[in-house]
């Protein structure tokens, strides 16, 4: 047999064993007393045996109800807490927000804000992944995170909404001993006939240098590629050549013998936020979301 009680006979209950008298545990919940008395009463039929022994000067728990009320105890603070849950997802105080960014971002744009974020809303979970472009598109179009940070072109799926995030303008890097690194700025025509350190297609890096370089007829001696930042600079530092990276990146070529140099005119990438755009978003993400554009602002 299922006893149908709903969750105002368990909240009287508890309120009742807890105190041992209705008219402060009326007042506890806010109801009337015979409004109280009531909602006991018929919790007792529904179930079939006496709760409470009641007397003019004293209630007293039955054995039934010492039991009764340990699992109403238990599921008033079930309650409670599921509702204090719901409130702060509501409001944007509580709950996940899932990012995937690229590598330079994740290392350079996004800690200040995670930082002050999690100051803010300490009950709010924060999981970043940090991956190349083309692995970082189909999280967000999947549902994997509710939030990417990435390169904008043009190839971006229709399903996305973009908003802009920063713009982050191309340098060259190059040896401390090479002829460039004594300059204020260089050319994208200067590079033409340097020995050139690249990066793979599955960054968002490589095709918007081959498309600078093409614009002004620059051909570059390629003599090795990678996939990562460190990588490249590595391979820069050791004199295998040099490269042109966006600025956000430089933090990570951590080599002392590196130069960065502007280059002229300025090519910049377009970091956006990307998000599915027929979902709205929860308020955890779309606080940390706006969080990312007041950064972007300062």
């Amino acid at each position: 047999m299922v006893i149908n009680l709903s969750m105002h006979h368990l909240r009287a209950i508890e309120a009742v064993h807890r105190t041992e008298n209705f008219t402060r545990a009326a007042e506890e919940i806010e109801v009337s007393q015979p409004a109280l008395s009531r909602t006991v009463a018929e919790a007792e039929r529904r179930i079939g045996t006496p709760l409470f022994d009641r007397t003019t000067r004293k209630v007293t728990a039955t054995v039934a109800g010492n039991e009764v009320a340990l699992y109403a105890a238990h599921a008033v603070r079930s309650f409670d807490s599921a509702l204090t849950r719901i409130s702060g997802f509501v409001a944007g105080s509580s709950g996940q927000v899932r990012i995937s960014c690229l590598p330079s971002l994740a290392a350079t744009g996004l800690p200040q804000v995670v930082h002050t974020f999690r100051r803010d809303y300490p009950e709010v979970e924060l999981v970043i992944h940090d991956a190349a472009q083309d692995q970082v598109v189909p999280m967000v179009t999947d549902g994997t995170v509710d939030i990417g940070l990435v390169a904008y072109t043009d190839s971006l799926p229709a399903d996305l909404a973009v908003t802009p995030f920063l713009s982050d303008p191309f340098v060259a890097i190059v040896p401390r001993d090479h002829e460039f690194a004594a300059r204020t700025s260089v050319r994208w025509e200067d590079f033409h006939g340097e020995e050139f350190v690249g990066f793979n297609s599955v960054t968002s890096i490589a095709p918007m240098v081959r498309r600078a370089l093409l614009q002004v007829g620059a051909e570059t001696n390629e003599v090795q590629t990678a996939d990562t930042i460190p990588a490249v600079g590595g391979m820069v530092a050791a004199g295998m050549g040099i490269t042109a990276v966006p600025q956000l990146v430089v933090p990570l070529m951590n080599f002392s013998d590196l130069v960065s140099i502007p280059i002229t005119p300025t090519i910049e990438r377009k970091l956006v936020i990307t998000y599915l755009a027929d979902a709205p978003l929860p308020r955890p993400v779309a606080n940390f979301k706006q969080r990312l554009i007041d950064s972007a602002a300062e």
